[in-house]
């Protein structure tokens, strides 16, 4: 009895130690091509079911640039500017920021 508790333990504890092994080779999603799927004109809604829901909001009533975060913590920032009409109208590989909304005729 005590024989195949310990057998079940240390299956167990392999089973675990594979499964966490397995976990530390999951490849981080490429920015680029995540961000390749967002192209000017397209809805704010067409972008979120392309790339998901943001991981930021920036503008009043959070609707002018929303930021996407890849790498390690999200620290690899991606935005994307709309319009009023909530429509794409320029992506960039930096945080949301007051300097490129003016850019782009955003305020």
């Amino acid at each position: 009895m005590f024989k195949s508790k310990v057998y079940g333990l240390v299956g167990l504890a392999c089973v675990l130690a594979g499964l966490s092994a397995c976990a530390a080779f999951i490849p981080e999603p490429d920015p680029t091509e995540f961000m390749s799927r967002v192209k000017v004109g397209m809805t704010r809604a067409d972008v979120e079911d392309r790339l998901g829901p943001p991981d930021g909001n920036w503008g009043p009533w959070h609707s002018l640039c929303t930021e996407y975060g890849f790498g390690k913590h999200g620290a690899d920032r991606y935005s994307v500017y709309y319009n009023n009409q909530t429509r794409v109208v320029y992506t960039e590989h930096a945080a949301c920021n007051v300097t490129r909304a003016k850019e782009v005729g955003l305020r």
